[in-house]
């Protein structure tokens, strides 16, 4: 099987709507496909009902995915990554080397990975492919590649968001810090020593990207998908396909198969939170509550702390900090990861 060499790459930066992007778009995907899928709160079947139902136990969650029959590439990346070609502009930034992300799992296309066997879903029964990630990083750098998009939240939302999944997370590489419990760890210390130069760290590649090669990656606030989810996706889509339908027929309906009370009913059905990472009475979906006490005198240390590492703040949507993730128009809630 050969290589992946061109890929559109649709990145979040963690706690920024992956899991919502990954079900509604692999949900999309299977109705087009002439598969059925049961709402499990209303049991409404939507899509073909001599369908195919979508197989929640063999879905992985990517980070690829086989797109063929909806759009013209054939596959899509979902998922946490530094933009692919930023190392040629390393140097500009003397931080961003002497910087490691606090938690693996930021970067998976530079993480030195089995790449020949990348994780790949909705391809039937196939489940690996390989994939070249130097040739994906010479494309971009040369302003070649296939479309980009980076989804990023505020953040101090993220922070927030993240901080309490990690402090649940099973693995120690996740639930300690500097040899103690980040439960222990007061989230102020955590939020500026090692979360915001994570966040930092993936978002400037592709601001960097995005400066260098425009029309080529384009920067999404994961407040402005929250709050018109089925016309920013349908954008994203777009984007990434190089194209400017408007007849995504199943969209709304993958959407709202995607919302934060149906993944949570999934992951009950399961047994497992969507990430594999718990059991399902302990789910890796968040509720908002402990972002909603963060006093709003942070944000401006968090600007300035930015500001310094390159970021351009101005970027960046603050109206959702409390982390409501509410939707005006549908009353629902999309998931933060």
């Amino acid at each position: 099987m050969p290589a992946i060499k061109k890929l559109p790459i649709l990145a979040a930066i963690p706690r920024s709507g992956t899991w919502f992007l990954r079900y509604a778009v692999s949900f999309l995907i299977h109705l087009d496909r002439g598969g059925r899928i049961e709402d499990r709160l209303t049991g409404e079947v939507v899509g073909r009902p001599s369908g195919t139902p979508f197989d929640f136990r063999r879905f992985k969650g990517g980070p690829l995915f086989l797109t063929q029959r909806s759009m013209p590439a054939e596959h899509l990346f979902i998922g946490h990554t530094v933009c692919p070609g930023f190392a040629d502009s390393v140097d500009d930034h003397g931080w961003w080397a002497r910087t490691g992300f606090h938690v693996p799992g930021y970067d998976y296309l530079h993480e030195g990975l089995n790449y020949p066997y990348t994780p790949i879903d909705l391809a039937a029964e196939v489940e690996y492919t390989p994939l070249s990630v130097r040739t994906l990083d010479r494309a971009a750098a040369a302003g070649r590649s296939a479309p980009m998009a980076l989804v990023y939240r505020n953040p101090l939302a993220q922070a927030a968001s993240y901080y309490c999944y990690c402090i649940s997370h099973p693995s120690p590489t996740y639930n300690r810090v500097d040899g103690q419990p980040l439960a222990r760890v007061p989230f102020r210390d955590y939020l500026f020593g090692k979360a915001l130069p994570s966040y930092a760290k993936q978002f400037i590649s592709f601001q960097t990207m995005a400066a260098r090669h425009r029309g080529l990656v384009r920067l999404v606030p994961y407040e402005r998908l929250i709050e018109r989810p089925a016309e920013i996706l349908a954008d994203l889509l777009n984007h990434l396909q190089g194209t400017s339908r408007c007849d995504w027929r199943n969209l709304h309906h993958a959407v709202r198969l995607a919302r934060r009370e149906h993944l949570k009913a999934i992951e009950a059905e399961l047994g497992r939170s969507l990430d594999g990472t718990r059991a399902t009475n302990v789910s890796h979906i968040r509720s908002g509550r402990f972002e909603k006490t963060l006093h709003g005198g942070l944000r401006e240390d968090v600007i300035q702390r930015l500001q310094w590492m390159g970021v351009d703040t101005d970027l960046l949507v603050w109206s959702a900090v409390g982390n409501r993730d509410y939707i005006p128009r549908q009353k629902e809630h999309v998931a933060a990861e």
